[in-house]
């Protein structure tokens, strides 16, 4: 059995549903003809009934000129829950480093390689 909270957004879905059939002043069996379900099953679409199949769904929102909305239901970019979760997960800030070592500049990286004396500095302590 569905909770409540779903079987309340399926029963929007289905008048939802009906209000767009109707709003294209489609019959229900034209749009049953053009979504290739019977009669029966688009009832029970736009009743909310749970028991239709995701297919049965997909052929009436194509057939009313809407097959892009089943696919964009739970695209990434639309999910606030799923982003805000993301977004928490994120590292609060990167990695430090306590070489002891403060960080140069530009200028000082420069004046550094001009320096012949700094660069044999620089090379004590590595291995090759």
């Amino acid at each position: 059995m569905a909770s409540l909270k779903a079987m309340r957004s399926l029963s929007v879905l289905g008048q939802n549903l009906r209000q767009a059939r109707l709003a294209r002043r489609f019959t229900m069996a034209e749009l049953a003809m053009r979504a290739d379900v019977s009669e029966r099953t688009l009832m029970r679409l736009e009743k909310g009934d749970p028991g239709i199949g995701i297919g049965n769904l997909a052929s009436v929102l194509a057939a009313l000129g809407s097959p892009a909305i089943l696919a964009g239901l739970m695209a990434p970019e639309n999910d606030a829950v799923g982003l805000s979760l993301a977004l928490q997960a994120v590292p609060k800030r990167g990695r430090s480093f306590s070489s002891g070592k403060s960080v140069q500049t530009r200028d000082e990286a420069s004046e550094q390689q001009d320096n012949p004396e700094s660069k044999r500095n620089a090379r004590k302590g590595i291995a090759f």
